[in-house]
């Protein structure tokens, strides 16, 4: 028996969309720069450079916010800049760079 049909859409399904972003709230904003911030600050604390992932252009404006976060958390100049296609690369700039475990911890770096 053939069932006849009226309308396309009783017999297509919907496909859901690949990679449909959903933007931040403000507040999830602010604290997904302050986590950032804690994390990357604390390896550039150590060490004097990070690289963190970055794979969409909000991603990368929002750690160029982050990068002016921890220069005033670490009272230094933060360079970010893109190190390939999916990262952004954090270095410290200027003065000579204290490594060690008082530079890093994760205490300091916390508002």
């Amino acid at each position: 028996m053939v069932r006849e049909v009226r309308d396309v859409r009783e017999v297509v399904r919907e496909v859901p969309q690949e990679a449909a972003r959903t933007p931040l709230t403000a507040e999830e904003e602010l604290r997904s720069r302050s986590v950032f911030a804690t994390e990357i600050g604390a390896q550039l604390a150590r060490q004097g450079w990070a690289v963190f992932p970055a794979h969409t252009p909000e991603e990368r404006i929002r750690l160029f916010a982050v990068a002016r976060i921890i220069e005033e958390r670490l009272g230094c100049r933060v360079e970010a800049v893109p190190q390939d296609i999916v990262s952004m690369r954090f270095t410290v700039v200027g003065a000579a760079h204290e490594v060690g475990p008082a530079a890093g911890g994760a205490g300091q770096l916390d508002d």
